[in-house]
């Protein structure tokens, strides 16, 4: 079985579409959504309705969450705050009802999905140091095998062990036993790995090994909407650099 995993669209309906148009092609057994799907960008109720029509299993991201009461939204910066107010306001209601019941985690048997670092889901933390991810190995026995986040919009693969952590290729996860992986998926909507593309990634459970996908998008019509929206500059310009 193949899973393809999607995380911080951001309102970006245009990265969306393209993303599942090769989802589909591709044939993958079903999708799953770490969350953030809305903030940034210009289109959260489309980006809210299609994963809903679609039957996504969505967790909740630390966006969805100030957008809808569960977080404090004066942790963000100025434009990011305005970007939550601004959802808000043009959420319909049984969209916001539906973030709003978003759970933090999925766990299964072989992989645990989360928006954030798993040590503690609701603290939406990072994982991009060897030293966030070593964080982990006081509940190094409660983690799956692997562990799928987002929140940093990165593509990165942490191996750690109770006495090492390392940064690895995806090519590079060995299923033995000791192991466990945190796997960064990258970003749909608003990628900041210097490509630009929309990203997401694919897990297949029989061979136990990761592949980033990097999809094309519309870049210009996804900023000219945050433009003329009226939010943060920023979020439009860092579309084209994937910065």
């Amino acid at each position: 079985m193949k899973t393809a995993i999607i995380s911080d669209i951001h309102s970006n309906i245009e990265a969306l579409e393209a993303v599942f148009a090769r989802i589909d092609r591709d044939g993958y057994d079903r999708v799953v959504c770490l969350g953030d799907v809305v903030g940034y960008g210009a289109d959260p109720d489309p980006c809210c309705d299609l994963l809903r029509t679609r039957d996504v299993p969505t967790l909740l991201g630390n966006h969805d969450a100030a957008v809808t009461g569960a977080m404090d939204e004066s942790y963000y910066y100025q434009g990011a705050r305005q970007a939550v107010q601004w959802t808000r306001n043009h959420l319909s209601d049984e969209n916001y009802r539906w973030l709003y019941a978003l759970p933090y985690t999925r766990i299964e048997a072989d992989v645990g999905f989360y928006h954030s670092a798993p040590v503690m889901p609701s603290g939406f933390f990072y994982v991009v140091q060897p030293t966030e991810a070593q964080a982990h190995a006081q509940v190094l026995d409660r983690l799956r095998p692997v562990s799928f986040i987002g929140h940093a919009h990165l593509t990165l693969v942490f191996a750690l062990t109770s006495s090492r952590v390392g940064q690895v290729d995806p090519g590079e996860i060995r299923l033995d036993g000791e192991t466990r992986y945190i796997v960064n998926v990258g970003s749909v909507g608003q990628p900041r790995d210097r490509d630009p593309r929309a990203c997401f990634a694919v897990w297949d459970h029989d061979a136990g090994q990761v592949e980033f996908v990097r999809v094309e998008y519309d870049v210009e019509s996804a900023a000219s909407k945050i433009m003329a929206a009226g939010l943060d500059e920023k979020f439009a310009k860092r579309l084209f650099k994937g910065v």
